[in-house]
């Protein structure tokens, strides 16, 4: 049987905010959102439920919460799952990332454009 994606997502965002000791309004507030919203992402990933603009909320959550998305072949899914549970040290050349928004979004203007062909 195939695990749907959201869930787990929806699952791993609330025990990492739990984690941190961290409640949903003050979360919220730490992304400048109501706690509503927080809410809704978590209940509407776990019950995979998807609505609009949550890839957005997603990247300042996890910004947030110093986590990065990673999206890793399903065939290796389980072996990363039991790195990241068990806390081992990143593999080398790794580095630190940006912000998981700036990762996520990128600015696609005629600003932006500049220096690209």
């Amino acid at each position: 049987m195939r695990l749907p994606i959201f869930p787990g997502l929806g699952e791993q965002l609330k025990r990492a905010r739990q984690h941190r000791q961290m409640t949903q309004p003050a979360l919220a507030a730490r992304v400048g959102r109501d706690r509503a919203r927080i809410s809704e992402l978590e209940r509407d990933l776990a019950n995979n439920r998807l609505g609009r603009d949550r890839l957005t909320l997603l990247a300042e959550i996890c910004d947030a919460l110093d986590l990065v998305p990673v999206l890793v072949p399903r065939d290796r899914a389980a072996a990363v799952r039991a790195e990241v549970d068990g806390a081992s040290p990143a593999p080398a050349g790794w580095g630190v990332p940006r912000a998981t928004f700036e990762e996520v979004f990128v600015d696609l203007s005629e600003d932006g454009a500049e220096g690209r062909a």
